[in-house]
Formats: structure tokens, sequence, C-alpha cells
């Protein structure tokens, strides 16, 4: 069991060093299977299949939160009442010089993260003849923004998507006046 456990994982593709999903399933001989490829997996066994989610060897290790501490019964509380700030959406250098133009859309989140905001996805369309006729061609377009605060001087990136491909990244720098 253990050595066609080994044989299955030292077959796998290279591809699969980076971030990503796997799925594993076992049939009825017992033997255990990976993929980076769900429709890899025999249709009688879908229902079975265990979906991980293998971590990028590049990704900075997750930093626990700090806890805050809980003010102390000689400092009165403000009567007023600030609302939260939205999470900053600051991509540190070290995970953006990851970014490359090329890079699918789920490479992009398994790296990053969500965006702090997403346009939602827009149709380019363009069209030209040819001896045969017209051709048009659609383009999904979209884009993610993730905003920094620029009262701490952080950056603000935005990643514009051509049919789920990386085609441009912007990093936007907050004002200094």
């Amino acid at each position: 069991m253990f050595l066609s456990i080994l044989i299955s994982i030292l077959s796998l593709p290279p591809t699969l060093a980076l971030a990503g999903e796997v799925y594993k399933w076992i049939d009825e001989k017992g033997i255990v299977y990976l993929t980076d490829d769900l429709y890899q997996v025999p249709e009688r066994f879908r229902d079975g299949v265990e979906r991980m989610i293998v971590p990028d060897r590049l990704d900075e290790p997750v930093q626990r939160s700090e806890k805050i501490p809980s003010p102390s019964a000689a400092e009165p509380e403000s009567s007023s009442v600030t609302p939260p700030r939205p999470r900053s959406g600051f991509i540190p250098f070290e995970k953006f010089k990851h970014l490359t133009e090329g890079m699918t859309e789920a490479e992009v989140l398994s790296r990053i993260g969500p965006p702090t905001r997403e346009v939602k996805d827009e149709v380019e369309i363009k069209g030209y003849y040819t001896p045969g006729g017209m051709v048009r061609r659609e383009t999904l377009v979209k884009r993610y923004y993730y905003i920094g605060d620029p009262d701490l001087g952080e950056r603000t990136t935005v990643i514009h998507f051509k049919n789920g491909v990386v085609t441009k990244i912007e990093r936007i720098f907050p004002p200094t006046w």
C-alpha cells in the first residue's frame, strides 16, 4: 500500500509543485491515486474524491492575527464610535514579485487571496473582415483591485485579466502631498 502511494506521488507531473488543488481517490483494490485534473478521475470514483489544497512553496507562512489588548479599567472608553476600517488589500513585495503576465486567475487567487474589489466580467468585442467573411472575437475582461491603505503608504495593485489570464499588472503609489 505504501509503495503504491509513493509511486503515485513520484509519478505526478512537476507542475504540482506550485500551489493548487489535488484530487485524491482510492479504487476498489485500495490503490491511492492523485491528480490535479478532476477529469482524469474515472466517473465512478468522482463521488468519493477528496479535494486537497497544496500550498505554494514560495508563499509566506500564514501569520496569526495579533491579539488586541482589552482596555484596562483605568482607561475610560471613548464615547465616539469609529466605524471599522476595511481590510487592507495591500500586497507585500515578497508576494508581488511572483505575479507575472500570463498567470491564470486561479494562480493569482491562490498566491495572493481574494481582491479587495473586483470589477465584474465585461465582454470586449472586436470584429474584422477576412476573405471568408466577418470574424467576431469576444474577450472576457475582468479587473482585481487590491487596495492598500494610503495613510500607511501602502500601494494599490490592479490586475487585468483577459479570458482568465493576466494581461497587465499595475502598481499605484499613494499620493505624497
